[in-house]
């Protein structure tokens, strides 16, 4: 396990020495989190109430919505749930938001990907004005208050049932569970929807009714359901609109403000006014981009997508990350420009649609798996790796000063702009592990920490799948060479010289691996560092603490 607390470095969020995400030290406090995983339920029924029945409620008060990262109107479960049991009961709907620093102090969330919050939040807020129906945002110093205060925000405004959409990681899971003790007590029904996935967790199973723990017989499953039972990609009615009476009734809750920045999170200007250009905020640009994607790019994808000096990708995931878009939505829009079909059909399509089955994938092992969001590895046995995590070489990691240009390039792109290529976010998480023997822990984090688009299941799968320590993980001998795939993905050297300018004067056959290709005398120029390691011996030695870490496990 790597200490608790790790070197200061000079970039956007300054440190990575809180305590380790998640952490747990004790065997007790893993076991307890299947226990605390246990609100997600795996029937077919999408809701899960604080009581048996409805009829024990004492009486039909207002309903509240509970936003967390679902930040949109359309194809939003809880909120049409929501808006239907207001509309049934001649009652009206308030939506509530919590800003949890400490929370998201504890979960490594990254500046930007508060930043991205608080605008979409804005925005947000600007539709549901609309319809009349008040956004209330309340910031809750401790997290361990975060239930009560969103209780007494629904007592404040008279609401008798609470809608939420199903978040699947185990803290998360475990503040859900003490919300709906809370709200039995106080005569609050809460229904908690699945809306996350196209299938929710614990419906995919195998022959032998176990959780899939390798992607394509899962995709393969998911693929035939999906395309069999039209149910799973029904979009969800926006909500109605409240009565006008509300606007006099709760004049205070339409008076919210919402924040440009939280404390301890505050982008600079620079980074601010960057991040508004490239990621910005609203439902309805997200629904152009998704739209500008599906027309333009989308049957080229499966060549595009992994060349990181264009824009081959949908460019998408900070707005999957913060609920701007729904699963469902991309697949269902996906599928009518592919003649209705989820498999077959052009490949772009096909192949772009399977990254989100991918996503669906992760979120299912994490439920099914609970230890995974423990700070533990998927497989428990690699937990005998002994890992190099020399401080020195993870800084150089983390500045983009390693001396391989592709590796630098895409953290120097992840440090400025909160986001990095995600073939370039396989080629920088397997450097670390595997040419440095740095513990993905430390990568894992160091992402959720600058990440726009951070989102716990896709990356802790897609480090453990680096580190070969997670399920359905490239195996423990396959080792990225760096140079070999700056020289397969980026061929002429775009992507590497936008990022690493030292090395923008460099032709195609001298930028991959400068150090060889150019003389001592003109690489000194440069100004560039010399390879951290050197790869072959890197790889060697990877293989050989791989191998003794545990050979039970490879044999």
């Amino acid at each position: 396990m790597p200490p608790k607390r790790v070197f200061s470095t000079l970039t956007t969020r300054k440190v990575i020495n809180k305590k380790v995400k998640r952490s747990s030290n004790t065997i007790e406090e893993s076991r307890d989190a299947n226990s605390a995983s246990s609100i997600v339920s795996p029937s077919p029924s999408t809701a899960t109430n604080t009581t048996s029945q409805k009829e024990k409620v004492s009486f039909i008060g207002n309903c509240v919505m509970w936003f967390r990262t679902d930040l949109r109107l359309k194809d939003n479960r809880a909120l049409s749930l929501a808006s239907k049991h207001a509309i049934m009961h001649n009652k009206n709907l308030f939506a509530l938001f919590i800003i949890s620093p400490q929370e998201w102090q504890t979960h490594d969330v990254a500046s930007i990907r508060v930043d991205f919050w608080l605008r979409n939040l804005s925005s947000l807020q600007k539709q549901l004005e609309k319809l009349n129906i008040p956004l209330i945002v309340r910031t809750v110093g401790l997290r361990k208050n975060v239930p009560s205060a969103v209780i007494e925000s629904c007592k404040a405004v008279n609401a008798s049932h609470l809608f939420v959409n199903i978040e699947y990681e185990v803290n998360e899971s475990r503040r859900d569970k003490k919300v709906c003790s809370l709200a039995e007590h106080n005569d609050i029904v809460v229904s908690l929807e699945h809306d996350q996935c196209v299938i929710p967790p614990g419906l995919l199973l195998t022959k032998q009714q176990k959780p899939y723990t390798v992607y394509t017989p899962f995709k393969k499953l998911w693929l035939t359901i999906v395309g069999s039972e039209p149910n799973y990609l029904e979009l969800s009615p926006e909500p109605a609109p409240n009565n006008e009476s509300i606007r006099e009734q709760h004049a205070s809750e339409f008076n919210t403000e919402i924040p440009e920045f939280v404390e301890g999170f505050q982008l600079s200007s620079a980074q601010s006014n960057r991040a508004s250009i490239e990621f910005p905020a609203g439902e309805d640009v997200a629904h152009e981009r998704l739209q500008a994607f599906i027309s333009e790019r989308i049957t080229n994808y499966k060549e595009a997508r992994n060349i990181p000096s264009v824009i081959g990708t949908s460019s998408l995931s900070a707005y999957f990350a913060a609920g701007v878009l729904s699963a469902r939505q991309c697949v269902v829009a996906a599928r009518a420009v592919n003649k209705n079909k989820l498999q077959d059909g052009n490949i772009g399509i096909a192949t772009w649609v399977e990254e989100i089955v991918w996503r669906d994938f992760y979120r299912h092992v994490l439920v099914a798996f609970p230890h995974i969001c423990m700070n533990r590895p998927f497989k428990l046995e690699m937990e005998s790796i002994e890992w190099n995590n020399d401080p020195e070489r993870l800084r150089r990691w983390c500045e983009g000063k390693t001396g391989y240009p592709i590796v630098d390039a895409g953290m120097r792109q992840l440090n400025e702009t909160g986001w990095m290529h995600n073939r370039v976010r396989m080629i920088t998480a397997m450097f670390l592990t595997k040419d440095l023997l740095i513990n993905w822990q430390y990568g894992e984090r160091y992402f959720m920490q600058h990440l726009i688009d951070g989102d716990f299941a896709s990356n802790n799968g897609g480090w453990q799948w680096c580190a070969s320590t997670g399920t359905d993980a490239q195996p423990w001998f396959r080792i990225f060479n760096p140079t070999l795939q700056s020289q397969k993905f980026d061929p002429n050297g775009d992507y590497v010289r936008k990022w690493v300018p030292e090395l923008s004067s460099l032709g195609p056959n001298e930028i991959h691996d400068p150090s060889k290709s150019l003389s001592l005398m003109r690489f000194a120029k440069l100004n560039y560092p010399s390879p951290i390691v050197d790869h072959k011996t890197a790889r060697k030695k990877a293989l050989e603490t791989y191998k003794a870490g545990n050979v039970s496990c490879f044999f």
